[in-house]
């Protein structure tokens, strides 16, 4: 049977940067920066400077079961708004008809967790008195990782496939590369695809002690670079059947090309320092498109601003690309977006269909003095890139766990 091609036609977003497509695009190709002091939590625990990525321009959504979600994870509204704007945007209707086959595929860090948050700050838990819990056990309930599927599902009429992806700060590709073989192998002929996060103490907390977190800017391959920035938000993908999408006259932002997924098994959350796992999810990636390295036009990074990330992801995209990448642009823009976690490759997936789309690739902030180490990587700095042809973009994302996936978005050719 011959395999299908998948193509790209809506896209919505919940991000530090906006939650509306256009204002999100328009600011990442600017430089804008969506970081700022810390106000989702007390800062009285955490020295210096604490700063973080809130999700920013949610007072301006209006979509019908928005409303009912106040007992449900952050994760959940963001990941309902994101795919309610993109279905919008792919002219499916907010709520798309009666018995389909639709599927919806989320991907996460954190999931739900901030229901089990609130649900201590809020009750008595000790206690089994009604009077004092009242709707703490439902909120609890909440909690479980297909809540965050399960909801946006039935808010939005999905009757296909319903999955969590939570392979952490990768899971957003991974939930588009599962989407686009199912879609390939004829399953189902639309899958809204993504990923969303909450804002929680307990995921600021980790990358807190852990030491991961810089207290001034996020300087990607920056040889002065002092770590990431928690963030949060969503962002979902409606990926469609080639023949589907033409037969009702869908705009096609891009086609998705193929993907790449390895675990590079080495630490529970540091990088293999070769890059193997990096390595063998972008081979991957470029054997499923049938592309050559010289046919990728831009790599957009998962460029997080820590000394062990970025070096495992330079030496991974030296070994794959060799000479070539003297001359292919590189860019990161949790630089802009911080690290939105289960949503951040998700959101990079939007920037790197736009940049397609509009034929810019976007800049780097905030990185001055690229490491000497990586020398030979074509590092885009402050100004987003105008005068070049973006056909082809691969996508990296890497998370804990060794979790890794790198996906490849081309310009649609009929």
């Amino acid at each position: 049977m011959k395999k299908k091609r998948v193509v790209i036609t809506g896209m919505g977003v919940v991000s530090p940067l906006g939650s509306d497509l256009q204002e999100f695009w328009t600011a990442i190709k600017n430089g804008q920066i969506g970081i700022q002091g810390l106000t989702k939590l007390s800062t009285e625990h955490y020295k210096g400077n604490p700063i973080a990525a809130e999700v920013k321009g949610t007072e301006t959504l209006a979509f019908e079961g928005l409303d009912q979600l106040s007992e449900y994870s952050q994760a959940v509204y963001y990941a309902t708004a994101a795919t309610k704007l993109s279905l919008v945007d792919a002219g499916l209707t907010e709520n798309i008809e009666e018995d389909n086959n639709y599927g919806l595929i989320i991907g996460t860090t954190s999931g739900n967790q901030d229901m089990v948050e609130r649900t201590i700050n809020n009750f008595e838990i000790e206690s089994r008195d009604d009077e004092l819990n009242p709707n703490a056990a439902e909120m609890l309930a909440h909690f479980r990782p297909i809540e965050l599927s399960a909801k946006v599902a039935s808010l939005c009429n999905f009757g296909g496939t319903n999955m969590v992806i939570p392979t952490a700060c990768a899971a957003g590709n991974y939930a588009f590369g599962t989407a686009y073989s199912m879609i390939q192998q004829g399953r189902t002929p639309v899958i809204v695809a993504g990923g969303a996060d909450p804002f929680t103490r307990s995921c600021y907390t980790i990358f807190y002690r852990l030491g991961a977190m810089t207290q001034t800017n996020i300087q990607p391959f920056d040889e002065n670079r002092t770590g990431m920035v928690v963030g949060e938000g969503a962002a979902m993908l409606v990926l469609e059947e080639l023949d589907h999408a033409l037969a009702r006259n869908a705009n096609i932002y891009a086609e998705v090309k193929g993907y790449g997924l390895a675990c590079d098994a080495y630490h529970p959350t540091t990088p293999d320092p070769d890059g193997s796992g990096a390595i063998l999810a972008m081979n991957k990636a470029l054997d499923m498109s049938q592309l050559s390295v010289e046919e990728i036009d831009y790599i957009s990074a998962h460029g997080t601003g820590t000394k062990a990330n970025d070096a495992h992801e330079a030496k991974a995209m030296n070994k794959v690309f060799g000479t070539q990448l003297q001359n292919m642009p590189v860019s990161g823009i949790k630089s802009m977006l911080g690290h939105c976690m289960g949503a951040a490759s998700a959101l990079e997936g939007v920037a790197s269909v736009m940049s397609i789309q509009d034929q810019i690739i976007p800049p780097t902030m905030n990185t001055a003095s690229l490491d000497p180490t990586f020398s030979q990587a074509f590092v885009v700095t402050s100004k987003a890139i105008e005068d070049r042809p973006v056909e082809n973009v691969i996508s990296n994302a890497f998370a804990f766990g060794g979790n890794i996936c790198s996906v490849i978005f081309g310009k649609y050719n009929n």
